[in-house]
């Protein structure tokens, strides 16, 4: 056992104040039964787990989206129903991905399952499973994105899955060229983000580029995904999440991360039901005056075009081997300013002189664009 932090209490009930975690490190050949890990791996890992915790919930905290004094429901310490720990974590040879979010929506929220392989050479998702336990969510782009993107922002040296300490708009790269040789850049514009932005917990995340058939899964089969698809498809989730929380694109305070947080607790996690949520609700929360003071909002549609817009920058534009946005999207009115805004911040970073009067050294368009 272990003290991880604290939680909240309630008047008039006998809770507990202290979050506890319990660990077990079991391995199992036929009827023999051995420690997963060393001790000494053993040790580090639990420490780990408590130094990730407490960043996590900072970071939530921060956001305003969690009470740093409520992580979790308290646990009852009396009655006929007292559970031992608020988080029952397993590492074991078993396990082939670190799992959360399917055993909490199974009514197991705390129940964590890490791959014995993963913990001995220091890659595993610690922080993207606290994510799933701390601030679970009914939409599984929405869950898996955060998780996707917290655990890049403050773990961004770990090597872990689904991007293994690249940056996720290069995973989103590698998958695109790859796959799509010929036209990486209308694979983009042809991501299918509303279908996978309606996809409920538990279900596995799965995308449509264009007509190609279902990408990191497919509803229909139960057999399992190519791991490169459902990390390219991780990748687009913690990338679409990220965008919305560090866009500083337009001035008009709508994209923020209040607005993000009030959307995410709008589909709350609720054991053995399934909604992701109506496709309004982006309207609802994404909704402000400009400077002129007129009403204006964003649908999850909009959205989309604004963060293919800024991956296209990204990705496919500058030097010799820039590409074109495809003609049906080049002309819509949010996309051509955004496009446009993008490349006038980009000429004014690059022409901005050094000390001594030298010009700066490269800077990346990702750099640039969260300038």
């Amino acid at each position: 056992m272990k003290v991880v932090g604290k939680a909240g209490t309630v008047k008039g009930f006998d809770y507990a104040t202290d979050l506890l975690a319990q660990f077990e490190f079991g391995g199992r050949i036929g009827d023999d039964s051995f420690p997963s890990v060393s001790p000494a791996q053993q040790a580090k890992f639990q420490a780990d787990f408590v130094a990730q915790f407490r960043k996590v919930q900072d970071q939530l905290a921060k956001y305003k989206w969690l009470s740093p004094d409520s992580p979790l429901p308290p646990r009852v310490v009396s009655g006929p129903y007292q559970p031992a720990s608020d988080f029952h974590v397993f590492v074991s040879e078993m396990y082939d991905l670190s799992r959360s979010l399917v055993p909490s929506w199974q009514g197991q929220r705390g129940w964590m399952e890490f791959p014995a392989h993963r913990v001995v050479v220091g890659e595993a998702a610690i922080a993207h499973e606290l994510v799933h336990v701390l601030f679970p969510n009914g939409n599984r782009m929405l869950a898996e994105g955060l998780a996707v993107y917290l655990q890049q922002k403050l773990f961004s040296r770990l090597p872990v899955y689904p991007n293994y300490a690249q940056p996720l708009e290069e995973v989103v790269q590698s998958f695109l060229r790859t796959t799509f040789p010929d036209s990486p850049s209308d694979a983009l514009w042809g991501i299918d983000l509303d279908g996978l932005e309606s996809i409920s917990t538990p279900d596995d995340l799965y995308v449509r580029v264009g007509t190609r058939p279902f990408i990191g899964g497919d509803p229909a089969k139960d057999s399992p995904p190519d791991p490169q698809q459902t990390k390219f498809v991780y990748a687009v989730a913690g990338s679409c999440v990220g965008f919305l929380l560090e866009n500083p694109i337009e001035e008009d305070g709508i994209l923020t991360e209040s607005n993000f947080g009030a959307l995410y607790k709008s589909t709350p996690l609720r054991p053995l039901e399934r909604d992701s949520g109506a496709p309004d609700r982006w309207h609802r929360f994404y909704r402000g005056k400009n400077r002129q003071g007129k009403t204006t909002s964003y649908s999850f549609s909009d959205l989309g075009l604004l963060w293919k817009t800024y991956m296209h920058f990204v990705l496919f534009s500058g030097g010799k081997d820039e590409m074109p946005i495809p003609d049906g999207y080049r002309k819509m009115e949010l996309v051509a300013k955004l496009y446009s805004k993008l490349k006038g911040i980009e000429g004014q970073v690059s022409a901005k002189p050094a000390a001594g009067g030298e010009r700066g050294g490269e800077v990346s368009k990702s750099e640039i664009y969260r300038r």
